[in-house]
């Protein structure tokens, strides 16, 4: 597994380089400014069709099963998403923010309100917000993907 997530971590520059992102990958919503988070996934397929769904992703690669483990990544916006499927991980506690470790991704947007109306009408719930901006914050909703991870958008 740790040589899949290298090679992954490896090709994807290649990949990015080899191809117009504005071409082959940009969701009309969003642009972020060279995102990438990676996640382990208990349906890969599913997920990967929530990404592409919900936030515009299309998949650049997919790598098939080897040692127990299967890797799809998908880009558009500037966003890079490795899913990772691997067939002994166990799942993280159902309150993400009790475990040790990343419990919520964060991506900073051109364009927060018309983020969040373009997730609404692809029926993503909000899970928290929208918050204004403050003194010491910048404003944010963050919504859960179908396998419950929390993403935070944040307005510039």
């Amino acid at each position: 597994m740790k040589k899949i997530c290298l090679l992954l971590w490896l090709t994807i520059p290649v990949m990015a380089r080899g191809q117009s992102a504005e071409a082959a990958t940009e969701p009309t919503f969003f642009a972020a400014k060279g995102a990438f988070f990676a996640l382990s996934v208990a349906d890969m397929n599913a997920s990967a069709t929530w990404y592409s769904e919900k936030l515009g992703l299309k998949v650049v690669m997919q790598a098939p099963k080897r040692d127990k483990s299967a890797v799809i990544v998908l880009a558009g916006g500037g966003l890079i998403v490795e899913l990772l499927q691997n067939d002994d991980a166990a799942p993280l506690s159902k309150e993400a923010q009790l475990t040790h470790g990343i419990f919520k991704l964060g991506l900073i947007v051109d364009d927060l309100d018309k983020t969040l109306s373009a997730l609404k009408a692809r029926n993503v719930k909000v899970a928290f917000g929208p918050f204004p901006a403050r003194e010491n914050a910048m404003s944010n909703f963050i919504i859960t993907d179908n396998a419950g991870n929390l993403i935070q958008f944040f307005g510039k």
